[in-house]
């Protein structure tokens, strides 16, 4: 299988205690190295750049003074990503993205040549350019991006693990979900710390699943193979 796996700000960067959350970074990092074992693809899509900046760059809001903390936090944000991998013998390669890598087809020519020399010496790990491009920090559409990234690589599955887990309806998790039925979703009274956008996240499911993909939301923390059997609570949406 082709997978990428998405993880939100809030699942991996703990805001109360400014830190990121290496437990997290460390199952995701076993999950994977067991996964490329098996003979999958694997690219993971991060957040939490921002929040890493924030302990060097001191503020809230402005939009100049965010790209400044992504700017700062993404080498944090990458040091652990390596550090944490290479206790499980993977090695990790940077891509910062914007929207316009992954719609010009020269430049989908030059990131899948890129990821070819990569496969199976490297794990991508993709996040917005943020110093060039505004979308992710204004709307946290990191969800979006891998999206786009699971159509211009071919890929198979998006996993998209937050802080919070599947979707919660009735405070019933779902373990499957037929997007075109439920109504209400839109109307959830979720808090945003750590679910992001739950627009872009319907809105990329919607598009993936009528693609003939899959799109699975689960808890950041909860083993991979879990979540892509079933054995975990999910949220999986159908055609």
């Amino acid at each position: 299988m082709k997978i990428i796996i998405k993880i939100g700000t809030a699942a991996v960067f703990d805001s109360e205690k400014k830190r990121i959350k290496e437990d997290i970074l460390k199952n995701l990092a076993g999950d994977i190295s067991k996964l490329v074992e098996e003979g999958n693809e694997i690219i993971v899509v991060t957040s939490g750049a921002v929040g890493c900046g924030r302990g060097i760059i001191h503020g809230n809001g402005e939009l100049g003074l965010k790209q400044a903390q992504a700017a700062v936090g993404q080498i944090i944000l990458m040091e652990k990503y390596s550090s944490v991998f290479s206790e499980y013998n993977l090695n990790i390669a940077q891509f910062l993205l914007n929207s316009k890598d992954l719609y010009e087809k020269n430049r989908i020519e030059n990131l899948r040549e890129t990821y070819k020399n990569l496969k199976g010496k490297a794990i991508p790990v993709v996040n917005e350019n943020d110093v060039t491009s505004i979308e992710e920090l204004e709307v946290g559409d990191n969800d979006t991006l891998a999206s786009r990234l699971l159509f211009s690589m071919n890929f198979d599955i998006l996993i998209i693990l937050t802080e919070m887990g599947a979707l919660i309806k009735n405070k019933i998790p779902l373990k499957k979900s037929d997007l075109f039925d439920v109504e209400d979703y839109d109307k959830m009274n979720l808090p945003s710390n750590g679910f992001g956008g739950l627009k872009s996240k319907l809105d990329s499911a919607k598009t993936i699943i009528s693609n003939k993909k899959r799109c699975i939301i689960a808890k950041a923390g909860d083993s991979i193979s879990d979540i892509l059997s079933g054995k975990a609570i999910t949220t999986e949406f159908v055609d």
